[in-house]
């Protein structure tokens, strides 16, 4: 699964899910994260599984105890896309192709216990899990090294704050994808010849949008929003930042890391942590 493939109006929370999404994080700053073990209460049932097949950084095929075979999605992370379609041998690289290969030395024909949560099943028909190999688990690791970042999907939010708290470590430490976006400063105007790499745009906010019906937040360094590179900041993360967003931002230069994507053409960032925003002027 990659960052493009969750679209802007899957983003429309309704009130009790938003709700349950920010419980999560509220606490983020001044509790510790729960410790990433099996031994206290699951949030659901834990299957046990034989992984067959490793897709891409945080998407599995796995034969259950049951005999079943089950495509799993790891919940409440994001790896960055993988270019399927690259013929150049050397074109597979980048942070996909990283937190895939890391992904496979994890759980490459292991056993592995899934937890699930809530909502067991995405709307694509795969299962939904936290996926555990011994006492690691994986989703947590991926975040922790800096190879994926958090993704909260109401009503499915047991581990959110551990993952959360997981990114905002490894952006402090710049492992992985952060370390390789800090030591990449491009100019906002050239960002759509950086799609599929991390780096570290730079550029002037020209302008803030909220969106008032799905919560989402654009930040547009450029006069068209539709084209010119923009940071996206999406529900629940928005209650991360301060408020109200447009006073931060509106018209300074800021610097800002993470994954380059194309969306419908446009380069954009999708931000999950106000400390991936660094105002420079």
């Amino acid at each position: 699964m990659g960052f493009t493939r969750h679209r802007r109006h899957r983003w429309l929370l309704s009130g009790l899910l938003a709700a349950l999404a920010l419980a999560a994080i509220a606490g983020l700053w001044v509790q510790r994260p729960p410790q990433p073990d099996l031994s206290g209460p699951p949030a659901a049932p834990v299957l046990t599984a034989q992984v067959l097949r490793v897709i891409d950084g945080d998407t599995i095929v796995v034969a259950t105890a049951a005999g079943d075979q089950e495509t799993v999605r790891y919940i409440g992370i994001d790896a960055p896309e993988i270019r399927w379609d690259a013929e150049d041998p050397r074109a597979a690289s980048g942070p996909g192709w990283a937190a895939r290969i890391a992904n496979q030395r994890l759980v490459a024909g292991r056993r592995v216990q899934l937890e699930l949560d809530a909502e067991e099943r995405d709307a694509y028909g795969r299962l939904l899990a936290y996926v555990y190999v011994d006492d690691v688990l994986v989703n947590a690791r991926l975040v922790q090294e800096g190879l994926a970042v958090a993704l909260v999907v109401p009503p499915n939010v047991a581990r959110a704050q551990l993952l959360v708290e997981g990114q905002r470590a490894a952006l402090r430490a710049g492992r992985g994808l952060w370390g390789e976006a800090a030591g990449r400063v491009v100019d906002a105007r050239a960002a759509g010849e950086y799609v599929g790499k991390a780096a570290a745009v730079e550029g002037v906010v020209e302008r803030v949008h909220v969106d008032e019906g799905s919560g989402l937040v654009f930040l547009n360094f450029g006069p068209n929003p539709r084209r010119d590179f923009v940071v996206v900041i999406r529900p629940p993360f928005t209650a991360l930042f301060a408020s109200p967003l447009p006073d931060g931002y509106q018209g300074r230069r800021v610097r800002v890391r993470g994954v380059v994507e194309d969306f419908r053409g446009q380069p954009q960032i999708v931000v999950q942590l106000p400390e991936q925003i660094e105002v420079i002027d």
